[in-house]
């Protein structure tokens, strides 16, 4: 069922019923914030299809690009955002009541500051309707691949690409083939690692960038002059950094990566890129902002060349973000979910985190380790937050399975602090009930099933129905420009 069809639907495909929401995607990242409004069409794809499809998206206004404003204390500074807001709300001829969802995104060096969490909350009148996030490297990377359209580049064209990701204070990048994200990247490379006034005095010193400036012999602080040849040394050095990186070299220094360095990857039959540097790399952008992105830019592209890449046009450069989120409501059996007595619900805005697993033997130990990667994998932004476990899994193969699936589930969970233990399960396949049975000696989650998500997705869990004897459980799924 989907929600909020007050605008209306139709079946002008035959592919079933649609909706159409007002959504607003915000992203406040190291350098710069922006947002905008669009218009998405959601539906099913095909009479077959049992989950609701962005089917079409239309950007209705965008905001004007602004630098992300730190206090003095490097917090961020609320009140700028929220004229930014407000008169994107005018410029779009909207009020707060007609917008059905929305996604408000903190990124990059914007994510670590003490106030994140708080200045998501500021934007985020409707918690329940809206996806509130600080997105750490790994889902910023993803969203990257995604708003960029590199995601469906490879997709469509069956090719394997990089998507790289360059912004203010580090560096994404994504591995896709054939749609797929494979592997992905951040490092602290950046345009705004080192930013000066118009006199070329330095105002902003990122300890990346005092890295990158002592590895050529320089040290300089707040206030020291940065002149244009040695703002051209460091990009050309940070190009060169980027692309050993991208080959497997050895990092020059132990913190150069934020996550971990690429693992290996197929061959590359092309590389795109995105961020606010990317503007520079495509000659869209002239202007100057105080940092070393026209000289980023310049020195990435020339690397790339020399290197014998195939470059890529993106269709989004520094606007590579979200536009906002769909939404859409499932409604659960209660015939194969497990929810305990003592299950605190509701529970809202969970972030998903997805375990691949299969039937194939030794199950519960291949299940166990399955958990582990994922979770080991989170970024140290979302650690200890709220989550939601979901389980991909080819069909059902028997009660022993199931059996075996849940306890490896338990044997990761044992291995967690108890405050970092997943809110709920979420299973593909009707085994909730099975596998919420069997961990209830140990374990107070809830467990529900027939519901598929993608790490892009929120779910929000209500309480059991009264007389009913299901739950109703809320999608909101980040989406893309493309």
């Amino acid at each position: 069922m989907l929600t909020h069809q007050h605008h209306g639907h139709d079946h002008g495909d035959g592919a079933g019923p649609h909706t159409h929401l007002t959504s607003v995607g915000i992203d406040i990242g190291s350098s710069t914030s922006h947002l905008m409004f669009s218009q998405l069409r959601i539906g099913y794809p095909s009479p077959h299809e049992r989950k609701p499809q962005i089917l079409e998206r239309v950007v209705i206004a965008r905001s004007r690009i602004l630098l992300t404003p730190f206090a003095g204390d490097w917090n961020i500074q609320p009140e700028p955002l929220k004229k930014l807001v407000d008169s994107t709300f005018e410029q779009a001829g909207l009020t707060r009541d007609e917008i059905d969802t929305g996604a408000v995104i903190i990124t990059g060096e914007a994510a670590r500051r003490e106030n994140a969490a708080k200045i998501a909350e500021l934007f985020a009148d409707e918690a329940g309707r809206f996806v509130c996030a600080t997105a750490g490297a790994t889902l910023e990377t993803m969203m990257a691949a995604y708003g960029s359209g590199a995601a469906l580049k490879s997709r469509e064209e069956g090719r394997a690409l990089l998507n790289v990701d360059l912004g203010g204070g580090t560096t994404k990048v994504s591995v896709i083939d054939g749609g797929r994200i494979l592997d992905t990247t951040a490092i602290n490379i950046g345009a705004r690692l080192v930013a000066y006034d118009e006199n070329g005095c330095v105002t902003r010193m990122e300890k990346a960038g005092h890295r990158f400036l002592s590895d050529l012999g320089h040290d300089l602080q707040i206030g020291g002059k940065i002149d244009e040849s040695l703002r051209a040394r460091v990009a050309t050095r940070m190009a060169r950094v980027l692309f050993d990186a991208l080959a497997g070299a050895k990092p020059p220094w132990d913190d150069l990566f934020v996550t971990h360095p690429l693992r290996g990857s197929p061959k590359m039959e092309g590389i795109l890129f995105s961020g606010g540097v990317s503007e520079y790399i495509y000659g869209r952008e002239q202007s100057l902002f105080g940092d070393l992105g026209p000289y980023l830019g310049r020195e990435v592209r020339h690397e790339a060349e020399r290197r014998g890449y195939a470059i890529v046009e993106s269709e989004e450069g520094i606007r590579a973000t979200v536009i906002g989120a769909s939404q859409y409501t499932v409604q659960l059996s209660g015939e194969t979910i497990f929810i305990p007595k003592a299950a605190k619900l509701p529970v809202r805005n969970l972030r998903v985190f997805v375990v691949g697993v299969d039937w194939e033997a030794p199950v519960a130990e291949r299940t166990m380790n399955a958990v582990k990667r994922t979770l080991q994998g989170r970024d140290p932004e979302v650690c200890g937050s709220p989550f939601a476990l979901a389980f991909s899994s080819p069909p059902f193969l028997g009660y022993g399975a199931a059996q075996e699936l849940a306890k490896g589930i338990g044997q990761a969970l044992a291995s967690l602090e108890s405050s970092d233990g997943p809110e709920i399960l979420v299973f593909e396949h009707n085994v909730g009930g099975v596998v919420g049975g069997i961990l209830s000696s140990e374990w107070n989650i809830p467990c529900v099933d027939e519901v598929t998500l993608s790490e892009l997705d929120f779910i929000d869990v209500g309480e059991v129905v009264e007389g009913e004897g299901f739950v109703p459980v809320v999608v909101k799924s980040l989406a893309f420009g493309m």
